[in-house]
């Protein structure tokens, strides 16, 4: 088994992480940093529990640090951990500049460690429905898409992601998404565009975000609202042949949310409500509308992936090295942001 340690026990650790760490049997979780450690007792009453990393590594030689603190403290626990030989999984965004992921992924590669990413959606069903719509080319030559994750959420609430800080903020909450799954579909852009605004009243931290990453032959739009009641647009991809837009988020989070067993046969599926339509020119000159069965969301995969990868070095499902232009991106589209410009990606 690989024994593991936990950095955190808030709502990512408790959501995202712990449901798949004890469900499947690869994982052991036998250390976790918390300073509630009646909550993580309730939970995981074998495990030790500590407040300080640094203390528990000194202790414990466990195999996988899973980090899933605030974001400002990503890329140090990151770097403690892989100084200990520990594989490491890491929420995103792993680091806040570039030139601390490329020493991160350094770092891995000199001590032979897994460095992985916590980047979720490269399993989300609907974005493994359209990268398999642009892989098989039933809308020809992708020319635009539109991708968002939009949420009502007018008023602040009093937490680390939305108070004043360093790496708080919407953008730095979803960007690491949505920019990761453009790039995972059409490589790094030409140039990139922004606007990052923060618009709710009293808002501390930035809220809304719309980004443009350019290419030779494509155009790319990624943003995101706190302002959205209805249903939520989340892709919207445009081609030579046709065109599919999708509405509604995955259900992947708010089944775990939920606490849905992995064993429900609803388990990753998204109704049928809510699939995308497929819009194509008959021969005829008729428009053509199709549903397209959005694929099951595979969250479940991204473990055994890590598992495997721990094991025997490859098949990491979202290793560091792919997301370090992430963290580029991200740099560039602040900078495009304050300067109002668009700036060549290098």
């Amino acid at each position: 088994m690989i024994s593991t340690l936990l950095v955190g026990f808030g709502f990512s650790a408790t959501t995202f992480h712990l449901p798949f760490l004890n469900y499947l049997p690869q994982f052991s979780v036998d250390v976790v940093i918390s300073s509630k450690p009646d909550a993580v007792k309730a939970v995981l009453p074998h495990a030790e529990v500590y407040s300080s990393l640094e203390e528990a590594l000194k202790i414990h030689d466990v195999d996988l640090v899973v980090i899933t603190t605030p974001n400002h403290l990503h890329g140090a626990q990151a770097q403690m951990a892989l100084e200990h030989s520990c594989h490491v999984l890491v929420e995103k965004p792993f680091t806040l500049n570039s030139e601390e992921a490329e020493a991160l992924v350094a770092l891995a590669k000199a001590h032979n460690k897994q460095l992985c990413v916590y980047q979720n959606r490269r399993f989300d069903g609907d974005f493994l429905t359209i990268k398999l719509l642009i892989d098989d080319g039933r809308l020809g030559e992708i020319k635009r898409l539109e991708s968002r994750f939009d949420r009502f959420r007018p008023v602040p609430r009093d937490r680390w992601r939305e108070n004043e800080g360093p790496g708080s903020g919407i953008f730095w909450d979803l960007g690491p998404h949505l920019i990761d799954q453009a790039l995972q579909l059409f490589g790094e852009p030409k140039a990139v565009s922004a606007n990052i605004l923060t618009l709710r009243e009293n808002g501390q931290s930035d809220d809304t975000f719309e980004v443009t990453l350019h290419y030779s032959d494509k155009v790319i739009q990624l943003g995101s609202s706190a302002f959205q009641a209805g249903a939520t647009l989340r892709y919207d991809l445009q081609g030579t042949k046709g065109s599919f837009r999708k509405f509604y988020l995955d259900p992947q989070e708010n089944q775990l949310r939920a606490e849905l067993s992995f064993d429900n046969e609803s388990w990753a599926k998204t109704d049928e409500k809510e699939h995308g339509v497929l819009a194509m020119l008959a021969k005829n000159g008729e428009l053509v509308e199709e549903v397209i069965e959005t694929r099951k969301g595979e969250y479940l995969t991204f473990f055994n992936r890590l598992a495997h990868a721990i094991e025997d070095g490859k098949f990491s499902p979202a290793d560091a090295v792919t997301v370090v232009p992430v963290i580029k991106v991200i740099e560039l589209a602040i900078q495009a942001s304050e300067q109002k410009k668009t700036l060549v990606f290098k």
